[in-house]
Parts: structure tokens; sequence; C-alpha cells
């Protein structure tokens, strides 16, 4: 029969579980949700980017107050407070007297844009993976510190101690070197260096494609912008070209040859030039904005570029697409990182594998037993000695509930699924590389003929506007010469600008983007 005094104490610990269940609830993980949108159907207010959380405030027009969207206080104020501020890791300086051409911007871009920055972290984080991996090999060595003192009741029976029971008073001081060394895992650590070193190998490859990319998308607004800036002098051109019939027309009018008619169209199309113009103007600055954002760098600092109207036309693609698309097979990034998730996948496979062999791991313990013990108020019987242990561990699940099937099977889906996207990976290849060819066929012919095109209709314009100012020529025929010769003279610049586009598509697709000129 348990004496008051314990009676008493269990009642205490009785008494005291309800006020831990409070706490166990009070301290619940779950209550975390209020960092999360309330409800699926409302959005969630984003807090200013520098400032405080916002305050719920009345309804947008037209939106009930239960579609209020749901602002979670908290920790999102310090998480948001100064975002703005953060200043840019990779300025870089642009000299504001020099004209940029292409190698140059492409070498401002690379070292400023932040996403190839981003894929050369990833890169050193993959590295790093790997080293963590092969650490495990390496037996892990851990010193220990534990002290304290602990009061034990321990039941005794009553023909030893009347009471039943009596009580310890322990003080120790446990200082530990501890070695883990894992022996045998039969091919657990060796699948997942495999996997961490084709994740390493992958994140390079994506390195070098991030790089590609950027040059090529720079390359294309470079020469987007070349064209933009084309069209924009045809508008000029077209401007003064029509200011110069509408003066023709008004001189015939004011001696008496030209109709009322006639002098309105003029002034109809300087009108329409003029609008043609500013539409050129509006082209030539997004042009200008895209090659800055693709370059990665502020657009508070202009940037002068050549001139590319004139610059010579790329070779023209020597051999067939069959070998475009084999040099593509061979060099793509994207291929090349696809076959590489294949190895990785192929290594977590192999992984998910070992789980059914055992583990045989070395366990070695030296301590330092510093303590005393007192029993029912005695005085202290004190320790001072070392201690060592040396154990040798098989571990080997029996029953899992069925864990490494589904890891196995999951492991071998991931394989099957990363082969599949390496057959799509190289089915794009092959369309991207026949349309860039195709594309630069194409633009090698449209150029070709719009040199043609632009000849003739500088010579239909030269001949039309001479005849109407000598009174042979209908003003019909000046004004859709006048019209012809600006379509021509666009086609020719976007023509020129195609060419080059198709042929950093072509490089591109291809891989050679950043081993060709």
């Amino acid at each position: 029969m348990p004496s008051p005094r314990g009676s008493r104490r269990a009642m205490g610990l009785y008494s005291a579980l309800p006020m831990l269940a409070v706490l166990a609830l009070g301290a619940c993980a779950t209550d975390e949700l209020k960092l999360a949108p309330d409800a699926p159907e409302r959005p969630w207010v984003i807090p200013p980017v520098g400032g405080e959380l916002p305050q719920p405030g009345p309804p947008a027009p037209g939106v009930a107050p239960a579609a209020e969207a749901a602002a979670p206080s908290g920790g999102w104020a310090s998480v948001t407070r100064g975002t703005g501020d953060l200043p840019r890791a990779n300025a870089v300086q642009i000299d504001a007297a020099r004209r940029y051409d292409l190698p140059a911007l492409i070498d401002l871009a690379e070292r400023n844009n932040p996403e190839t920055h981003e894929a050369w972290e990833q890169a050193r984080q993959a590295a790093l993976a790997v080293g963590l991996v092969e650490a495990t090999y390496l037996p892990q060595l851990s010193a220990e510190l534990v002290g304290g003192f602990e009061h034990t009741p321990v039941p005794i029976p009553t023909a030893l101690v009347p009471k039943g029971f009596f009580t310890a008073n322990t003080r120790e001081l446990l200082p530990t070197l501890t070695a883990k060394w894992l022996l045998f895992d039969f091919g657990r650590r060796a699948g997942a260096e495999q996997a961490t070193e084709a994740g390493a190998f992958i994140a390079n490859v994506a390195f070098t494609g991030a790089h590609q990319k950027l040059v090529y998308a720079v390359s294309r607004d470079y020469f987007a912008l070349g064209a933009a800036r084309g069209r924009l002098r045809v508008a000029e051109q077209a401007l003064k070209s029509a200011e110069v019939v509408q003066d023709a027309a008004e001189t015939r009018r004011a001696h008496g040859l030209a109709t009322v008619v006639e002098q309105a169209q003029a002034r109809r199309q300087t009108a329409q030039a003029r609008f043609d113009l500013a539409r050129a103007t509006a082209a030539d600055h997004s042009a200008y904005a895209a090659l800055v954002a693709s370059m990665g760098i502020s657009p508070s600092g202009p940037i002068a570029t050549l001139d590319t109207s004139e610059e010579p036309l790329p070779a023209a693609p020597a051999g067939d697409v069959d070998r475009f698309i084999q040099d593509a097979l061979a060099n793509r990034p994207d291929l090349i990182a696809a076959l590489g998730k294949v190895r990785a996948a192929e290594a977590a496979l192999g992984t998910a594998r070992s789980d059914y062999y055992p583990v045989v791991g070395l366990q070695a313990k030296a301590y330092q037993n510093i303590g005393g013990l007192s029993t029912n108020g005695s005085r202290y019987y004190s320790v001072n000695d070392p201690g060592a242990s040396v154990l040798l561990a098989l571990s080997l699940p029996l029953f899992d509930g069925g864990t490494r099937d589904a890891r196995v099977a999951s492991a071998r889906s991931q394989v099957s699924a990363a082969r599949q996207s390496l057959d799509q990976t190289r089915d794009t290849a092959v369309q991207q590389v026949t349309d860039a060819y195709d594309a630069l066929r194409t633009g090698f012919a449209e150029y070709t003929a719009a040199l043609a095109l632009t000849a003739a209709a500088e010579t239909a314009y030269d001949s039309a506007l001479d005849a109407y100012r000598h009174g042979v020529g209908t003003y019909t025929d000046l004004s859709t010469s006048e019209t012809a010769l600006s379509r021509a003279q666009t086609e020719k610049e976007d023509a020129h600008a195609n060419v080059f586009t198709a042929a950093a598509a072509l490089a591109f697709s291809t891989g050679a983007i950043l081993s060709e000129p």
C-alpha cells in the first residue's frame, strides 16, 4: 500500500497533467498556420516593401467583405522591411563615351546578369554536396559534456526499508569522447556519392547553359535593337520624303496645276509619316529596354551601341541540317544535363535497393565519471574514474510496412521519367535546330530579295517624283511609290537583322554559341 506521502506526490502529478496538456497545446506547431492565408478563395495581401504590414481596411468597390485578404501578423514585417534597399552586389561601370559592340555587351552581361551568378552558386552548392557524402566514409568524432543533479525515489521491499522506498541523490559530470564509424553499408554511400556527383555535373552544365542562354538573349535583343533603329531611320527618311512630296503638291496647287484633293492627300501622307515616326521611336525605346533587361543592368545609365545595319552578313551555313542536328545532340547543355539526370536517377535507384542489406558500424566511447551518490541523506560517495566501450553494431530492418519497396518503386519511376525527359529534350532539340536552320536559309533569301526590292522601289520613287514635278505624273503614282519605298526599306532592315538573329539561334540550338564568333 503506498504511503500518504507517495499518494500526495501522485495526486500532485495528476493535477499537473491538465496544465501540461494546456502548455503542449499552446506550443502546437500547427499554430504557425496563422502565417498562411486563411482561405483558398481569397488572395493574400502582400506587405509593402520597406514598411510595416498593412492594416485591414474597407473592401474594394464591388468586393464583399468576406473576400478581403488576410495579412498575417508576426515576422513578415521583418522579412519585407528594407528589401527594396538591398544593393546590387555585381554592378558594372558603363562607359558613356564608348560605343559597345556585341562582344562588349556580352561581356557586361556575363559580369552582371544575376541568372548566371545564381547558376554559379548552385554549381558550388552541388560540389559541396559531393563533399558531404564523401565525409560519411570517415569516422565521426564528437565531444560531449553532461553534468547535473538528480533526486530519485526508488521502491524497495519493506523487509529491507520499513518505508518501502529510499531516495538517492546523484551528482555527476561526464566528459565523453565518442567515435562512430560506418564500416559497411552495401552501396548506400556509393549510390549517394554517384547521385551527388551527377548532380554536380548537371549544375555545371546548367551553369554553361545559363551563359549560352544569356549570350543568345543579348545577341537577339542586340540585333532587334539594330532593326528597330533601322526602321527608325526609314521612318525619318519617309517623313522627309513626305514633306518633299507635300511641298511639290503645295507648289503645283499654288500654280493651279494640282487639285485640292491632291493637296489634302499630300498633307495626310505627311501626317501619317509623323505617326509612323512616333511609333518607330517607341519601338526603338522598347528594343533598347529589352536589351538592357536581358543584360541584367540598370536602365538608368544609357549604353551607346554600334550601328548594325551595314554590318556584313555572317557566312551561310555549311552542310545540311543533319550535321547541325548531330552537333546539337553532342553539345547542347540541356541534352547533356538530361543525360546526367538519368545517371543521377539510376544512382538513387541503387541507393534505394541497398536498403535491403544490413548496416555495420563501429562505436567507441571513452569517458570520465566524476560524481557522487548519497542515499537517504547520507554522505556522498564519490567516484572519479575513466570508462570506455567499444561496440560493433549490425542493423537490418526486418519489417518496415513496405517503405523500402515504395522507395525502390519511386526510384525506378524516377529513372523512367528521366529517360522520357531525355527523349523529349532530344526531340525538342531536333525541332529547334531544324527551325533555326530553315530560318537562316530563308533569311539569306529574304535579304537578297529585299536588296533588289529596295533598289527597284528607289528607282520607281525617283521617277514618280520627277514626273509629278514636271506635270506628267499623277499624285496617286507618286504616293504609291513613296509607300512602296518605305515598306521596302523597312523590310530590308528587318531581313538584315533576321539573318543575324537566325544565325545566333542556330548556334544556340546546336550548343555552339559560346565557341562561334
